[in-house]
């Protein structure tokens, strides 16, 4: 009993309210991208001004973001193998998500700031690129499971206590 007692409080709407982190981070990133499409009055894609740096620094921003976040949220990850209580997973769980999509928003948003300044397509296009890919982290209960390696017990508590609800 005091074991399923432990995974309540970390089961409880998790899953929900990471959700809604993610689809609040992403709405922010295309609402952004389309106001400062509509806002724009020189659009042009290419990489013909050598002397604009952000021409460089947008791509090595996404990849480095795209890069960092991944490394980060798999050595997070490996640290949870010593935690044993459910509860602890998911906290550390959730954490390394929000790390995981704050190193994709910014190099979007930077993107999407440095499309402004220029009006190149190019730089909309990266943060095109990185928001898709941020739609693709979307958290489900199938990846979280598989993320944490829940093992049975973890996993047979988890749906009781949703079936429950």
């Amino acid at each position: 009993m005091a074991y399923k007692d432990s995974i309540k409080p970390a089961t409880d709407g998790f899953l929900k309210s990471i959700s809604i982190i993610h689809l609040a981070l992403l709405a922010g990133q295309v609402i952004f991208a389309l106001a400062a499409f509509t806002q724009s009055t020189t659009l042009y894609f290419g990489f013909t001004n050598k002397d604009d740096l952000l021409i460089y620094v947008v791509p090595v921003l996404a990849i480095g973001g795209f890069m960092s976040g991944h490394m980060l949220f798999n050595q997070q990850l490996n640290n949870l193998g010593d935690k044993n209580i459910l509860g602890e997973k998911v906290i550390a769980y959730q954490t390394a998500l929000i790390t995981r999509f704050a190193l994709l928003e910014a190099p979007s948003l930077f993107a999407i700031a440095a499309f402004m300044l220029r009006g190149n397509l190019f730089y909309l296009a990266v943060a095109g690129l990185l928001m898709l890919y941020f739609l693709f982290l979307r958290p489900t209960k199938q990846t979280m499971e598989n993320d944490l390696d829940l093992n049975f017990k973890e996993t047979v508590m988890n749906c009781n206590h949703q079936a429950e609800q």
